[in-house]
């Protein structure tokens, strides 16, 4: 396991391609998925974002652990206010990783998730504040906005089925694990 701090953040003024310029054999088959019938393998997994042409803002998180950490590190600085850009603003992250309250007892933020009391995949240790994402493939992370930590975790449950439900026990299994060495 390796510790990159949180702090290192990612310029947003530095331009790179949103999507990788290599072969399929490069990326990591998902599924075999029955109405495209082949196995997944370069290309968007969600069903509903592939109809849309491969970029949809709700189908999951991707991406390298280190890409993702620039990105979330950088979000967090401007979360604390160590951070400017015209695109993002502190006061909009407030807003975004905060629960609204519309619902009662959801877990839900403005496109993010936070910690359940009960049974959440950010297992036991992360803060009410943290903010989370889950992706249908395995992938998520939680940044504790408290202790300013952040795990990423890139898995690939749906290989080469979605019938797979495990990941709903390793998630706070391995959160709770990575939370003990950590504190």
């Amino acid at each position: 396991m390796e510790y990159i701090p949180l702090e290192t953040g990612w310029d947003p003024t530095h331009r790179t391609p949103c999507l990788p310029d290599h072969h399929k054999t490069s990326f990591v088959a998902t599924e075999f998925c029955s109405w495209r019938k082949r196995i997944l393998h370069g290309e968007v997994h969600d069903e509903n974002a592939y109809v849309l042409g491969g970029v949809a803002p709700h189908a999951g998180l991707f991406g390298t652990a280190a890409a993702i950490h620039r990105v979330l590190s950088t979000l967090w600085r401007i979360y604390k206010g160590e951070w400017q850009t015209s695109q993002m603003s502190q006061e909009v992250l407030h807003f975004f990783w905060r629960r609204p309250g519309i619902v009662p007892r959801s877990t839900w933020a403005l496109g993010f998730d936070s910690p359940s009391q009960k049974g959440s995949s950010a297992g036991r240790y992360f803060s009410e504040k943290s903010i989370g994402h889950l992706g249908f493939t395995g992938t998520s992370f939680w940044l504790d906005t408290v202790r300013g930590l952040l795990i990423i975790l890139l898995t690939n449950r749906v290989h080469i089925s979605r019938n797979n439900d495990k990941i709903k026990t390793f998630r706070p299994y391995i959160h709770d694990l990575i939370m003990e060495k950590m504190t």
